[in-house]
Parts: C-alpha cells; structure tokens; sequence
C-alpha cells in the first residue's frame, strides 16, 4: 500500500512501474471478493451465471502476467494486458481484456504515469473495446468504462492527483451503472444492473484501495446460494480442465519432443524465428508482439531450438515433454491432419458425443468454467492440424474463442458460432474431413442453425424475465436463449416450452443431466408422446451439471 503526496504540484505525482503493477493487483483482488455477488446479477435467474468468475478469472491471469522486479510503466501494462488477452473468459472478459490493451497501448513508452496520463489511457481502453465489439450495446460494461474514463480526464484536467482521479471515475461509473436498466430493458424486468460493468466498477475501486489503503464501500450481504433441487453431495466436486483428443492408434513421432517457452526481447523477428525454426520440427507456433512472442515446436532437438531463439531475447517459462513416453502412458498422440474440429463441452457424456462424431480436441466449458483464449490456443496447438474449426456451444464462450483466432491467425482457425450443444452436435455431424475448410464452414454453420434447443434449469432467485415473473426454486424453460415458461413439474413446463415455439417438430432429442432418475424421463417420454404422436423421441444420458433436460429439436 502506499499513500500518493496532496503537495502543490499533486497533478505532477507520478505513479512507477510497481506502483502500477499494486493497482492492478488491488483490482484483481477487489473483483474476486465480489465475484459472487456479480454472478447472481445475470439477468436470467438460473444457476451457472458466472459473469463475476469470468472476470475475477480472466484479471488472475492479468496479475500473474506481470514481474514481480521494478520494470518501466509501459512493460508493467503490457505484460498486463498480455495476461488478460490469453486469459479472457466469456464476453465480459473479452472486452475487458481489449479494455486493457487499448490502455496499455497508450502507455507502452511510459516509464512512469502521470494521473492525466492515466485517464487518457483509460479513453484509449474505451476506444479500443468499443472497436473490438461487433455491435456494441449502451447499458454494459462498455457504457460504465466510457464514462468513468470521461470523468476521470475531466478531474485530471482540473489538475487532480491519482486518488481524485480513480474517485472521479469511481463516482461516475456508479451513476453509469445505475442507469444500465434504464438503457438495457431485460435489466430493468429483472431488477438487476449490468454485471460486467459491476465488475469493472469493484476493479476501479480494487485500484483506488491498493492506491490509499483506505477501506471503500461496496454491496452488503451475501445471499446464500440457491442450491440444485438435482444436486448430489457426493458428486458434488467441479470437472477439470480436459483437452483431450479423440481415440486414435499410437504411432511413432518423428519430432517427440513438445517444447514451449516465452521468449522475451526488443522488436522480435517473427518472420526469423518462423525461419530458423521451422526445419527443426513441426506444429511450430509464433505468436505475441514484438517484445513477448509464445513459441511452441515438436522436434528432435530442444536445446538446437532454445539456443537458436536465445540469440533473440530472453527466456521464461520453458516446458519440454516428451511425448513418446507419454505415449507410452496411452496418451495418445494424434497425426497430422488438414482440419479438424475442437468443441467446448460441459460433461464427460457430452464429450463422448462429440468424440464420436470426430472431434479431435475437447475442451471442458462446464459450470462457471468458461475456457479462456489461452484455453483454445492450447487446443489448437495440440490438435496438430493445418486448420481447426472451434465449436463455442454456448453464447457466452464465442467471443474467447474468436479472441483466440485473432491471435493465432485466420490461416490456422476459425469460429463455427455455435450458441447451444445440440447445434453444435449437428454442425459436428455435418463435418466432412474431406472437404475445404469453406466447405466444412457453409455446412457445419447451416446444420446448427437448423437445430433448435429448448434447456430446462431451476431459478436461483426471484426474477421477472421477458414479461415472465418467477420465484425461487421454479422450473424454467429456455427456449433458443430466451425464457418461454416456468413452473414446477418438468413435463407441463417442457409442453408449453414445445408449444410456444410455433414449430412442427420431426425429431426431438432429450439430453439427459446429473442426477436424473430413469423413472422421470419415462414420465416425460410419455407426456411429449402423448401430446406429439407423430414426433421422433430419442434420449441420450449425457450427465451435464445444472440442467436436468436439454432438448435438441429438429
């Protein structure tokens, strides 16, 4: 903690590198007390909102990227920033990450930062988040940063000093965030602000504690979290992290040896390093800027590899695996190959679907576990092939995955938008590894949009959602992403969920969750029967978390 001077010439106190570095980290830290109070702001009451984990996950990544040692402003934000474009999870983090480069771009000269220097940085963050949005929207965390940026350059033009800047924007983004429901209807139906501006408002105030030491105002009580009428004490723990490849035959590895590192210096020669490195393996990987680039190879010969990048810059973060031996430990490797396609899943039964249909990277996209972009990278590192087609399956996972494609090039990825895991199922199905990757796209993108899905969860709160008042505990039903129906027997709230959707359905599909007893999907195989003779129904145990039912509608 420190305390900034009130001298005469207060707007002139220059913060360093380290005192940089401390902000960042208080705003990390504020963000993960809160965490859970931000996830219950969703403006849908089900039960894995995770706005609050996904940023608090996403600035971790950002406070662990930066050195411990007393380095220049520029170097601190930088390598900030880098730690929260690899880490960004779900959309709230995306565009906190941009907010962070377009901030750290503005300061990458700085050995140290003045206040007004840092108010126009937080502009420049503005700017560079409102640019990286496809159609941004007024009433989110995009509005709260402009104008807590705005009256943060107004009190450093007033000649403030660094405490009375950060309350500025403190006190102004507060008035932003409550005038979100206002701009955002659903937010107002629901009672509720804009969450990921919520998360950037504890960030700001994260900042302004490790600036003053001084303790800051923030929401009282916690309220108990609702639990899962379908929860299992003895299955209760959360699923790992899992990138996995589908089962293939093991086969020698011309290059076995996987080597990863950070490679550190002054204008690095991408073009160079792709160069000298490519003859001496495969799967080669360059990605960062000119001061950080990632590397990733498989060769024969690590230390050749090392040596040859040391004559550019530093090295940090080495990892050399062997893959043979872990072969050996039936882990197994798969072979090069033109496209293949990675999916974002929430339970080992999905996974095994999608396995099944050939994909060749899982990643694990369950319960508040969104995978970040460094998530997809490594997925796409691995899956060893020209080119990967990534399955989000959810709304909130798509914009890390095209993160991820941003930085590892549109010549090696690409994002099939898929918003629900029965979509992303039919589009897997459409997959043709034979075909172009335009191909495959046109395809893979026209069979999930002809898969509809209808999930069926419980509320975690009192809610009034799409003109649909619900209570604590009710069921509700999610059609498309949109609430249609709640109620308190599954198969009442499924027929009119079916119902509302206006179409004439051919097949249906029931996916089953945890927990689930055969006894009560037979009861609710028979309901839809009754009220839809002519339709198809299939079901499929695939033990998701959260969601009892999810229904693919064809």
């Amino acid at each position: 903690m420190f305390k900034e001077s009130k001298s005469p010439t207060k707007e002139n106190r220059r913060l360093s590198g380290i005192e940089v570095a401390e902000l960042i980290r208080g705003g990390a830290a504020q963000v993960e007390q809160n965490r859970q109070y931000v996830d219950r702001l969703n403006v849908f009451p089900v039960p894995d909102g995770d706005t609050g984990t996904n940023l608090a996950l996403t600035l971790q990544a950002c406070a662990e990227a930066m050195p411990a040692e007393e380095i220049s402003v520029g170097k601190v934000a930088s390598a900030a920033a880098k730690g929260a474009l690899l880490g960004a999870r779900g959309n709230s983090g995306v565009i906190f990450s941009q907010l962070f480069w377009g901030w750290a771009k503005a300061m990458e000269e700085n050995e140290t930062i003045s206040p007004r220097e840092w108010a126009q940085a937080m502009e420049k963050g503005v700017e560079r988040a409102y640019k990286a949005v496809m159609k941004p929207v007024e009433g989110t965390i995009l509005t709260v940063a402009k104008m807590a940026a705005r009256e943060a350059l107004a009190a450093a033009r007033r000649g403030s000093d660094m405490d009375e800047v950060l309350a500025a924007a403190i006190e102004a983004g507060k008035r932003a965030l409550a005038k979100t429901p206002e701009q955002l209807p659903a937010l107002k139906e629901a009672g509720v602000v804009d969450a990921g501006g919520q998360g950037y408002l504890f960030f700001l105030i994260g900042c302004q504690q490790a600036l003053t030491g001084e303790a800051t105002s923030a929401p009282n009580g916690t309220a108990k979290p609702f639990e899962s009428p379908y929860s299992d004490e003895k299955d209760g723990a959360s699923s790992k992290e899992l990138i996995e490849s589908s089962p293939r035959r093991e086969e020698n590895m011309e290059f076995p040896y996987c080597t990863e590192f950070i490679l550190r210096g002054q204008n690095l020669p991408f073009e160079v390093l792709q160069e000298i490195l490519k003859p001496l393996g495969d799967c080669l990987l360059v990605v960062g800027d000119r001061e950080t680039a990632k590397i990733h190879v498989h060769t024969n010969h690590p230390g050749v590899v090392l040596e040859k990048a040391l004559a550019y810059g530093s090295l940090h973060q080495v990892h050399i695996n062997n893959m043979a031996e872990q072969a050996e430990a039936k882990q197994e490797i798969l072979p090069r190959r033109p496209i293949g396609f990675i999916a974002a899943t929430p339970s080992e039964g999905w996974a095994a679907l999608y396995r099944e249909q050939g994909a060749i990277g899982i990643l694990d996209g369950g319960t508040s576990r969104n995978p970040s972009a460094q998530d997809w990278l490594s997925a796409i590192e691995r899956a060893n092939t020209d080119f990967s087609l990534l399955l989000p399956n959810h709304p909130n996972l798509i914009m890390a995955a095209r993160q991820a494609v941003q930085m590892i090039g549109e010549d090696r990825a690409a994002v099939i938008g898929t918003r629900h895991l029965p979509g992303g199922l039919a589009a897997s199905l459409a997959f043709d590894p034979d075909k172009s990757v335009e191909d495959n796209m046109k395809m893979m993108e026209a069979a999930a949009r002809a898969v509809h899905s209808l999930e069926i969860t419980w509320a975690v709160r009192d809610a009034s959602v799409n003109g649909r008042d619900v209570k604590q505990g009710d069921l509700l039903g999610i059609f498309d992403d949109k609430l249609v129906t709640s109620g308190n027997s599954v198969p009442p709230v499924t027929l009119e969920a079916l119902d509302h959707s206006g179409e004439e359905w051919e097949l249906i599909t029931i996916y089953t969750g945890e927990n689930v007893s055969d006894e009560d999907v037979e009861t609710l195989k028979d309901a839809i029967g009754s009220a839809y003779p002519d339709v198809e129904v299939h079901q499929i145990q695939t033990r998701q978390p959260l969601y009892p039912y999810i229904f693919g509608l064809e």
